[in-house]
């Protein structure tokens, strides 16, 4: 009899406790949103832009605050649409770094941003290239 009393407390009582423990939290569920929602405050407020070329390495910086709100007024309302595949990548055409008083704030590249793929932008990439060809 001790051993049935047993096997039902094991199967009825600890069993659903672990398999409950076990479940992992889903992720949010991720929706369209533009450059500027994305940014954690006012994107108006970037004062520093590092853009890194993913083909050669070379790193540019911006610190023209005319240069920078002019571009950032041209890029806020891109979109960033959710791309159904989250499979990790490998590389990046043009990554960029918008930063408040040497704060990194938001980094993005123009299919990805906070570990999330995204439908590839080829405008958003057109004004990231546009920047990053320009003077500094």
């Amino acid at each position: 009899m001790k051993p049935i009393i047993t096997s039902f407390v094991l199967l009825f009582v600890i069993l659903p406790f672990i398999a409950e423990c076990s479940k992992t939290v889903p992720e949010p569920q991720l929706t369209t949103k533009k450059l500027y929602e994305l940014y954690p405050g006012d994107i108006q407020k970037v004062d520093y832009i590092e853009i890194r070329s993913g083909e050669t390495g070379h790193l540019k910086t911006y610190t023209d605050k005319n240069q920078i709100q002019d571009w950032i007024g041209q890029v806020r309302n891109f979109k960033f649409v959710p791309d159904p595949n989250q499979e990790d990548r490998s590389g990046f055409l043009y990554g960029v770094s918008l930063f408040e008083n040497k704060e990194l704030k938001l980094g993005f590249t123009p299919n990805s941003t906070g570990g999330h793929y995204y439908i590839y932008n080829e405008e958003l990439k057109n004004k990231i290239q546009e920047l990053y060809e320009s003077k500094q």
